[in-house]
């Protein structure tokens, strides 16, 4: 396992894996039914009146 994780020319599918796992995450954690609600306020921000 140290052999592949060492070898530069896998540094490529070590890259890819890992934001790969790091975009799920991020997804997972912003479409979660508790945060709905505090998308969508976030949402309207560009469509509020500035006075």
């Amino acid at each position: 396992m140290i052999e592949f994780l060492s070898n530069p020319t896998n540094a490529g599918t070590i890259g890819l894996l890992f934001f790969f796992i790091v975009f799920c995450y991020i997804a997972f954690m912003t479409f979660r039914p508790s945060k709905k609600q505090e998308i969508n306020e976030l949402g309207k921000i560009p469509l509020k009146n500035d006075n």
